[in-house]
């Protein structure tokens, strides 16, 4: 009589459990789902944090490599007798124009933007542009700190806008001294506008800002010379005094509102930033990382777009919300069912033959289900012995990789010593004369700069360990001609000593060609330095250079120039044709060389889609054909 009673309990419950279960559904849904958003956003914002940091870690690396390019030239060109005898004697016509075209070769070899050199009253004596409509001749610069600088005995760094040329760009000074005493200032400008190239078009904001906070570099251009915070009067009365950024805007702060932190990185809000042709607008809201440059007191910022962290902690939100709903759909699923089960306790008389039966077939399921997971279990392990053995495979060749990328690196850092080992064994030629002619004061300026060259090549020797994270080749449209007359420079000084006639035959319409300029100017530097090598013991020293531009039918017209490098030696016998690119193979003698020139230059030409190919000329020599695609019509400079 109990059985009516218990079933009344079970139904006159029932709408306010389902009400109470509803609602704890719809709670538990929305609690999961925020801590699921607030999961996915520190998550999303710790990656996005750490790719910055790479990228940081990459730019800074770029601007210091261009700033150590070009911090040694004027302490090479305070070394030119040339230069010293326009400080002290300005009034001479002649010892000014053989200054001036000095300055002028110098620079055209540098590819910076002036080399210029002052008497100690700030006076421009003589400069690489003297010819031009912007000459820095007669100008007085002693307002800029980089003068004051190098006149107090120390080496200057300076950016600024020109009050000349009214362009930007880095400086570079040093003392000139004679007998110990400074008898004037040697400067050097370089234009650092390339380096914001890369960063145009892309979907990040990068800048670069100085000491004072202002940015003078960015890939947003309407925030150049714009600061970072307002400036204080007395930042704004030194600017004006050095005339630091002369006719640039008045400085205004871009905006950025710093809403929050995120380990070692803000959240800031950006003023609109236009998104160019087919991209309308762009985010406002940023992660802000930045990073210091070493040696100076800049700094580089990186502004990443937050859209993608909240898309991602949306995403996240909603897969643990749908994760929770599943659960708690399951939980009501079994609390019905537990119901169900009391009220067929209700009828368990009238269901007992049934349930017999169901029993049995339950045991039999039972040890089915055992036999399958047994089986399941079994196949677990092997797929997890599997992916043990390709996690380990995996690890090996990650390894090979990067060892075999190391190996490349400390080669060609091998080959970027030949510059300062060919400077060091001028400079120590000339200090062994020095001393002989009791010229000790010039003897101790040679040893001094010897010094300088060998810190730096322990600098980059120190950099191998960058290297091994090397990038691939940036393949662009480049002018052959620039890159052999860069490799020219480095090895100009041997070919006049050695007595190699060099001959160079480049169209003057010359087109551009698909590749990596530096890396096509490392190629010519071997096959000029294997070129002079196989001239060594020859009558006729001769090098030719031609450039040809062919075109093969291969569906449709597709052009290709080929740049040959010949020289006048004995040539190359069949089996060195044969092993020719193959590593530390070489045909010098023994100590001439490890063989991996070659080898060196055949990959980077792979690696932008051009091809070497070697032979004999039909009056004798060897020659070295580079083929390399040329760039189309829409490639070109602009």
């Amino acid at each position: 009589m109990q059985e009516p009673a218990i079933q009344n309990i079970f139904i006159d419950k029932r709408p306010e459990q389902l009400k109470m279960n509803v609602l704890l559904f719809v709670l538990g849904i929305v609690i999961v789902g925020t801590l699921g958003y607030d999961f996915g956003w520190q998550t999303a914002v710790a990656g996005l944090r750490e790719d910055a940091g790479h990228q940081l870690d990459s730019y800074v690396g770029a601007l210091t490599s261009e700033l150590n390019r070009y911090g040694y030239l004027p302490a090479v060109i305070a070394l030119n007798g040339t230069v010293q005898r326009v400080v002290l004697h300005p009034d001479d016509p002649r010892a000014v124009l053989q200054a001036n075209r000095f300055l002028e070769a110098a620079n055209r070899e540098a590819d910076a933007a002036a080399v210029y050199v002052m008497d100690l009253q700030g006076k421009v004596l003589a400069a690489s542009n003297w010819r031009t409509n912007i000459s820095f001749v007669g100008k007085d610069f002693a307002f800029r700190p980089y003068f004051r600088e190098a006149k107090a005995g120390r080496t200057g760094r300076f950016y600024g806008i020109g009050t000349v040329s009214h362009a930007p760009g880095l400086f570079f000074s040093r003392p000139l001294s004679v007998g110990g005493r400074i008898i004037g200032v040697i400067a050097t400008k370089v234009s650092l506008g390339k380096l914001v190239l890369p960063w145009l078009g892309g979907r990040d904001p990068i800048l670069v800002a100085d000491g004072n906070g202002i940015v003078f570099l960015t890939s947003v251009p309407k925030w150049r010379f714009e600061s970072l915070d307002p400036l204080p009067p007395a930042t704004i009365r030194h600017l004006t005094e050095t005339r630091q950024y002369y006719a640039a805007a008045p400085l205004k702060p871009i905006g950025l509102v710093h809403v929050g932190k995120a380990g070692e990185a803000s959240l800031v809000d950006a003023p609109p930033i236009d998104g160019g042709p087919g991209n309308k607008s762009r985010a406002t809201e940023f992660l802000l990382s930045r990073s210091p440059v070493p040696k100076t007191d800049w700094q580089i910022l990186l502004l990443s777009d937050l859209r993608p962290v909240a898309g991602s902690a949306h995403r996240m939100a909603l897969a643990l919300a749908a994760l929770m709903g599943l659960g708690e759909a399951l939980a009501l699923f079994l609390l019905q069912r537990r119901r169900s089960v009391a009220d067929r306790l209700l009828a368990r008389e009238a269901l007992e033959a049934a349930y017999n039966e169901l029993e049995q077939k339950v045991v039999l399921r039972t040890r089915d289900l055992r036999e399958a997971n047994s089986n399941l279990q079994r196949e677990i392990d092997e797929r997890q012995r599997a992916e043990s053995e390709l996690s380990s495979t995996f690890e090996e060749l990650a390894h090979a990789s990067k060892m075999a990328a190391l190996g490349q690196m400390a080669t060609e850092v091998a080959h970027e010593l030949n510059q300062p080992l060919a400077a060091l064994h001028t400079l120590s030629d000339n200090a062994i004369v020095f001393l002989n002619q009791s010229r000790e004061e010039e003897a101790r300026g040679n040893l001094a700069a010897i010094a300088r060259l060998v810190r730096r090549m322990a600098k980059i020797t120190g950099d191998l360990k960058v290297f091994a994270r090397k990038a691939p080749p940036k393949v662009e449209p480049v002018i052959a001609s620039e890159a052999l007359n860069d490799a020219l420079s480095l090895l100009g000084q041997r070919l006049d000593q050695e007595k190699i006639a060099l001959a160079v035959h480049f169209p003057e319409d010359e087109p551009p060609v698909m590749g990596d300029k530096g890396r096509l100017q490392q190629v010519l530097v071997i096959l000029l330095s294997n070129a002079a090598d196989a001239l060594r013991d020859a009558p006729d020293k001769r090098i030719d250079i031609f450039f040809v531009v062919e075109a093969l039918a291969l569906g449709e017209s597709v052009r290709y120039a080929e740049l040959t490098v010949a020289d006048s030696g004995t040539g190359l016998s069949a089996s060195d044709l044969e092993r020719l690119f193959q590593p530390f193979f070489t045909t010098k003698p023994q100590g001439g060389g490890l063989g991996l020139g070659l080898a060196i230059a055949q990959g980077i030409l792979r690696g932008f889609g051009a091809s070497i190919k070697a032979g004999n000329r039909a009056g004798g020599g060897a020659e070295f054909t580079v083929r390399l695609r040329l760039a189309k019509e829409t490639g070109r400079f602009e």
